[in-house]
């Protein structure tokens, strides 16, 4: 804040003030009142500008794509709006706990598996785990709003076609593999997932940059070795790109959720392939 210079006072020779020295003073005052004003305006707006960007950046749920209760589409059967309730419930989930308290009917396909003749993977016949999770709406078989018990007569509504993936996967990344040291080495262009850590150099490229963002909007990754940031029990999963709940990593800036989120500034490809993939 600017720092107000005192007028000089002068009196005439009969020992009054100045009158033409008190107009001069006053309106130093009167302009550096607005400037003090001013002054704290700029300083507000300055300091208000981080929430502005960090509050444009929604993490959780809510508002998410999988926020299932406020679109009409999906309140004409989540009538009490719940948030969670559509997946989760806190009682009587899921005794298989594809995902943790796994309310909904989990899909059983019939899936066609991704292959290939340079796949290294010992692959299993059907998607396990969480991956059963997010197939129980992605793949089309199965309402979104179908219980564990099923649906009975009530109407199912289904996932829109655009987002629906399987239950043909064979041409999408492969899912629900073991990946560990073993696969690494038999690959050859793998990176270990128990001793590569997010953010670390590439250091079998030439061009080693690592390949992480610049931030992270949600809950940091740096440090955490693959195993730990993006593999469920050693497998790879959707979850292993995607945060379905706009938490981690990239996930709550990125459009599809995605954990690490971004192209590399050198031109190598997407982050998130990079970040297993020795390329």
């Amino acid at each position: 804040m600017p720092c107000r210079r005192s007028v000089p006072e002068t009196r005439s020779p009969a020992g009054s003030r100045n009158l033409g020295s008190t107009e001069t003073e006053t309106k130093a005052r009167a302009i550096t009142k607005p400037m003090k004003k001013l002054n704290l305006l700029l300083i507000g707006a300055a300091l208000a500008i981080p929430s502005i960007s960090k509050a444009a950046v929604n993490k959780g749920v809510e508002g998410s794509p999988h926020d299932m209760s406020t679109n009409s589409e999906f309140t004409v059967w989540n009538t009490r709006k719940g948030v969670c309730s559509p997946c989760h419930s806190a009682h009587n989930t899921d005794p298989a706990q594809v995902a943790p308290l796994w309310n909904h009917q989990t899909t059983t396909g019939p899936f066609t598996m991704y292959s290939s003749p340079t796949l290294n993977a010992a692959m299993p016949a059907t998607p396990t785990g969480v991956a059963l999770a997010c197939l129980s709406c992605h793949d089309g078989t199965l309402g979104l709003n179908a219980p564990i018990g099923g649906l009975g007569t009530n109407t199912a509504y289904y996932i829109d076609p655009a987002y629906k993936i399987g239950p043909d996967l064979h041409t999408t990344h492969p899912i629900s593999f073991t990946y560990d040291a073993t696969l690494a080495a038999a690959d050859g262009q793998l990176e270990n997932p128990d001793t590569y850590h997010i953010g670390d150099t590439k250091t079998l490229l030439t061009v080693n940059t690592p390949p992480v963002p610049a931030t992270w909007d949600g809950t940091s990754l740096t440090g955490k070795t693959i195993t730990e940031a993006l593999l469920t029990d050693g497998r790879m999963q959707c979850t292993s790109c995607h945060d379905p709940h706009k938490l981690i990593g990239s996930a709550p800036s990125s459009g599809i959720m995605v954990k690490i989120s971004g192209n590399d500034a050198t031109g190598r490809g997407s982050l998130i392939c990079r970040t297993c993939h020795i390329k």
